[in-house]
C-alpha cells in the first residue's frame, strides 16, 4: 500500500507547481485560468473556414465500404476478397478465450466485397452479390425464421440478390440491389416501411417511395437514401428525423404515425450523407447539412431539440469526406463533435463537444468505417485503418491489446493507427 504524503511534502509539491504554471504564462494580464483555457483552444481549435467552396464540385462516389464495428468486434474486407475480424465474440474463428485484439483472416472467404456493422450484428456483401450476416437475430435482421437470437457463423440471408448496397442498423438491415430498389429486414414495429406494423418479417421485403437509389441506411424508425441524381430521400415513423417540415403524415391502424419517403430539403446536390443521432448531408460543393438531433447536429449552441430543416454547420467547407461525428476536409484536416468520455484513476468525464473540433492534420480519408461504433474510425489512403474514441475495451481498434482501464482526453482524441490494412500483402 502506498503511504500518505506528509503535509510538508505536499506544500513544498504545490508550491513548486504553482512556479511552473506562473512561469509559463506569457507577458500579458491573462489569468491563469484564460491561459489555460486558450492553450486547450489552440490544441483543438473550433472549425472556423472561410465559406469557400471547393474549386471542383465533389461527385457521388459510393465505394464498397471495407471497415465496420459493432459494439464488441470489428471486420474488415481486404483488395483480394478476404475477411479479417478482431474485438470480442463474433469473430468467426476459433479464440482460446473469444477475445482477440489483433486482426485475423476468417477462414473460406476469399470474395468479399463490403461489411457493415450495426449495434450487435454484421452484413457481409460478397461478389456473387449475395449477402450474408452473423451477431444478433433479435429481431430477424439475419434470419427471421431462426429464434436463435445470435447466429454464431455466417448465414446467408434469403429472399434478395443482385445487390450492390449493404446496411446493418440498429434492429435492422437494409439492402440496395442493381435496380436501385431498397429492401428492409428486421423490427418495422414503428411501420417506417410501407406502414406495415410488424415485430420482424419472414423475408427481405421491398420500401416502397425508394427508386434509383445509391446508398440507403436506416434503422427499426428511420430510413435514408442517396438518389443517383443527388436527392436524399427519407422516410419515418416521427417529422424530425425527416429533414422535410412539409411532409404529410398518414396514422395506421393502431394510431401510430407513419411518414412516407420525401425529398429532404437540400440547396445542392448531395454527393454522400450519414445517418445518426443527427443526419448529415455532405454537398457538392463540400457543404455540411445537418437535421434531427440538435445535440449531435454539429450546430451551434440553440433551444431547439431538433432541427426539422437541414441547416449548414458553420465554419466547416472543403470537406471530401463524412459521417455523423467526423469531417474531413480537402486540406487533411480532421474534426470531430458529438459525446465523448475521459477517464483518470479517480474519476470519468463526459465531454459534449457542440461544434466540430480539429484533433488531427494531414489526414487524407479515403472512406470512414460503417456502423454507429465504426464513427470513429477511417481507413486512410494507404489502407491503414485508424481509431479513436472512448470504445475500445474488447479489443475493437486491433492494436494487438485491449485499450488501458483510463483514457485521458490525449489519448481519446487522438487517432491511433490499427494492425488491419486493407491491402492483401500487408
Amino acid at each position: 500500500m502506498q503511504k500518505p504524503m506528509n503535509f510538508l511534502n505536499k506544500k513544498i509539491i504545490k508550491s513548486l507547481v504553482a512556479i511552473i504554471i506562473i512561469s509559463t504564462l506569457p507577458a500579458c494580464d491573462k489569468t491563469p485560468s484564460k491561459h489555460l483555457q486558450s492553450l486547450t483552444k489552440d490544441k483543438y481549435p473550433v472549425a472556423n473556414m472561410p465559406d469557400e467552396p471547393l474549386e471542383t464540385p465533389l461527385e457521388i462516389n459510393i465505394e464498397p465500404k471495407r471497415l465496420a464495428m459493432t459494439s464488441s468486434w470489428s471486420a474488415g474486407v481486404k483488395d483480394d476478397g478476404t475477411l479479417w475480424t478482431w474485438g470480442t465474440d463474433g469473430l468467426l474463428r476459433e479464440t482460446k478465450t473469444g477475445q482477440d485484439p489483433t486482426p485475423r483472416q476468417v477462414e473460406g472467404v476469399n470474395d468479399a466485397v463490403a461489411v457493415s456493422g450495426g449495434g450487435g450484428h454484421m452484413l457481409l456483401l460478397r461478389k456473387d452479390g449475395t449477402v450474408w450476416g452473423w451477431g444478433s437475430n433479435r429481431y430477424g435482421e439475419i434470419d427471421p425464421n431462426d429464434e436463435d437470437t445470435f447466429i454464431e457463423e455466417l448465414r446467408e440471408i434469403k429472399g434478395i440478390e443482385n445487390l450492390v448496397y449493404i446496411h446493418a442498423g440498429q434492429q435492422a438491415s437494409i439492402f440496395v440491389n442493381s435496380e436501385g430498389k431498397v429492401f428492409f429486414l428486421g423490427n418495422n414495429e414503428t411501420g417506417v416501411v410501407n406502414g406495415n406494423i410488424q415485430k420482424k418479417f419472414n423475408s427481405p421485403v421491398l420500401v416502397e417511395g425508394f427508386e434509383h437509389i445509391v446508398k440507403a441506411e436506416g434503422s427499426a424508425g428511420a430510413i435514408v437514401a442517396l438518389n443517383e441524381d443527388g436527392s436524399i430521400v427519407s422516410s419515418s415513423s416521427t417529422l424530425d428525423s425527416l429533414g422535410n417540415p412539409s411532409a404529410k403524415k398518414t396514422t395506421i391502424s393502431n394510431g401510430k404515425i407513419y411518414y412516407s419517403p420525401v425529398i429532404v430539403s437540400l440547396p445542392k446536390q448531395a454527393v454522400d450523407f450519414t445517418k445518426g443521432y443527427a443526419n448529415f448531408a455532405l454537398l457538392e460543393d463540400g457543404s455540411v447539412w445537418s437535421w434531427r438531433s440538435h445535440e449531435w447536429s454539429a450546430q451551434k449552441e440553440s433551444k431547439e431539440i431538433f432541427i426539422k430543416s437541414p441547416k449548414k454547420v458553420e465554419g466547416l467547407s472543403k470537406v471530401v469526406r463524412l459521417n455523423s461525428i467526423s469531417a474531413n476536409t480537402i486540406n487533411g484536416d480532421l474534426y470531430t463533435w458529438g459525446n465523448y468520455v475521459y477517464s483518470s484513476r479517480s474519476s470519468s468525464t463526459k465531454d459534449y463537444i457542440q461544434r466540430p473540433i480539429r484533433i488531427a492534420q494531414d489526414i487524407k480519408v479515403d472512406q470512414y468505417g460503417t456502423g454507429g461504433f465504426a464513427d470513429y474510425s477511417f481507413i486512410d489512403d494507404k489502407g491503414n485503418a485508424w481509431m479513436w474514441g472512448d470504445k475500445s475495451d474488447r479489443g475493437q481498434w486491433g492494436t494487438g491489446k485491449i485499450t488501458e482501464d483510463y483514457m485521458p482526453k490525449e489519448f481519446v482524441l487522438s487517432p491511433h493507427e490499427s494492425l488491419f490494412n486493407t491491402h492483401a500483402n500487408k
